[in-house]
């Protein structure tokens, strides 16, 4: 399903059931310094509907703490609080009640008119007499609804044709360029490409097209373990000292760890995106052993089991134990027991320094100058993913991948329920072998995300109501993660 083409017809639909405010020409911003929480948080909302720019970053400038504008260029600011507006498609918010202060923040009830949800707005603030904002404004969902009107519930038609305004918008505003994919039971219902794979050669994005999945791409380590735990070739109590020697990790450090601390992110270890590594060449890491030395002194910074702390350097290990076992490197191990099976002709760990038809390259945009440019993450990244992510794939090929996972191809039924069980004994009942866990209003949600320079990928399965998207996007986030969170508000809505 194309979207575009009915930008104009939604927007006409919609106006009927939701006030439009994008049409007139925004006024110009002015506040008192003497404002209230209650006037600063107005004035933050009505700058935040108006979408305008250039009006938000006065708002910044004025309000602001600026230690906070000296750590983070305006432009950076200015960017991830428009996300609040596109969270509402440009229909903008109600502000419903302001919410009594403390002594270091500010706080409101707003109705998201896009996704008929309410929400709550948090600002950090140095202090309730300055009222200057210390820290980044937050804006999450809330249950705190007593007293007000019961939120419209939604029909399916309704949610596409409001993710279908999300787009237009960013489409409109160049915040998004990817591919998105939402399916039913087994089914599409909404198939979509925005932007292009290639500003240098005005290649535009499809939804075959090859995007880099970044941290997405650890719920295949986690399967990986899982089909070989399934197989009796592991345990899940196993320590790692019985498949990595110390040219990984210390004997005291391997010898305490679990697989199954790896799997949850529960086992002490720390990530290997540090200063060693940002001081090797790009393309030093194409195999896994090229990371040794960046593991090799690692200490834990708590006993295994007893904290949830991510870490890419635990789920690298998994792949050093998948190859250990296998006797496969990681990549082809995926490729023939998750990625064939699976049919996802798309999906690989590609090099990036070598030809791949359909890959999108990752950019960054940029606001200097009064003028927009984009960095592309071509010389920023590793020249080939790992265990802790980095692959390619398309929304196409995970729609094959659910499908796949959902029908038990890839394990047992039984294991296949093992991989969405949240572990609390270990510290980790939000996440699985694998997946984030969550309950909501549609049910249980298995998900995962992954993000960098040029990079934002979001993957949610529904397990109760049969629901399932992934948006992949080769701009840097909030891309992706604004279309995401639309997403769930709309579903979590449904009637």
């Amino acid at each position: 399903m194309k979207i575009r083409n009915k930008g104009i017809l939604v927007l006409l639909m919609l106006s009927f059931i939701l006030p439009l405010s994008m049409g007139s020409t925004p006024e110009k911003y002015s506040i008192s310094r003497e404002s209230t929480p209650g006037e600063l948080l107005s004035d933050f909302v009505r700058i935040v509907n108006s979408g305008n720019r250039e009006n938000l970053g006065k708002f910044i400038s004025e309000n602001y703490d600026q230690n906070i504008l000296k750590r983070a260029p305006l432009s950076m600011v200015i960017s991830m609080n428009m996300e609040f507006y596109y969270l509402t498609g440009g229909l903008g918010y109600d502000l419903i009640k302001v919410n009594p202060s403390t002594a270091r923040s500010i706080s409101a009830d707003l109705y998201n008119k896009l996704t008929e949800t309410y929400v709550r707005i948090k600002i950090p603030v140095k202090d309730t007499l300055s009222l200057k904002v210390n820290w980044f404004i937050e804006i999450s969902p809330t249950e705190s609804t007593e007293g007000y009107k019961l939120p419209k519930k939604l029909s399916e038609k309704e949610i596409l044709e409001r993710v279908n305004l999300c787009l237009d918008r960013m489409k409109e505003d160049d915040e998004f360029s990817g591919a998105i994919l939402i399916a039913k039971d087994g089914s599409p219902i909404l198939k979509t490409s925005i932007g292009e794979a290639s500003k240098s050669y005005h290649i535009k994005n499809t939804t075959t097209t090859k995007f880099n999945i970044a941290s997405l791409g650890k719920i295949f380590t986690g399967l990986a373990i899982i089909q070989l735990a399934e197989q009796g070739y592991l345990s899940y109590d196993d320590t790692v000292n019985k498949y990595v020697g110390d040219e990984w990790l210390k004997p005291e450090v391997a010898s305490k760890i679990q697989i199954k601390h790896l799997l949850t992110h529960t086992s002490g270890l720390g990530d290997y995106f540090q200063d060693a590594y940002s001081q090797n060449d790009i393309p030093v890491f194409r195999s896994l052993s090229d990371y040794q030395t960046l593991l090799a002194d690692d200490e834990l910074s708590f006993e295994p089991g007893t904290k949830f702390s991510y870490s890419n350097s635990g789920m690298l290990i998994l792949g050093v134990i998948i190859e250990k076992i296998s006797g496969m490197s990681y990549f082809d191990f995926l490729q023939k027991n998750i990625f064939i099976p699976a049919g996802m002709t798309n999906t690989g760990g590609f090099y990036k320094d070598r030809p791949v038809e359909n890959r999108a390259t990752g950019y960054t945009k940029i606001y200097e100058n009064e003028e927009v440019t984009f960095d592309n993450n071509q010389y920023t990244r590793i020249m080939r993913g790992s265990p802790s992510g980095g692959a390619y794939s398309t929304v196409e090929d995970f729609f094959k991948f659910d499908t796949a996972i959902r029908m038990n191809k890839l394990l047992s039924a039984v294991n296949t329920k093992l991989m969405f069980e949240g572990r609390p004994e270990l510290s980790a009942a939000f996440h699985s072998y694998g997946f984030f866990i969550e309950e909501s209003n549609a049910g249980k949600i298995a998900s995962h995300k992954g993000d960098g320079r040029g990079v934002n990928a979001q993957y949610k399965m529904y397990l109760d109501n049969g629901y399932t998207f992934v948006v992949l996007s080769n701009y840097s986030q909030p891309s992706a993660n604004i279309i995401a969170d639309v997403i769930s508000a709309l579903i979590n809505n449904l009637e």
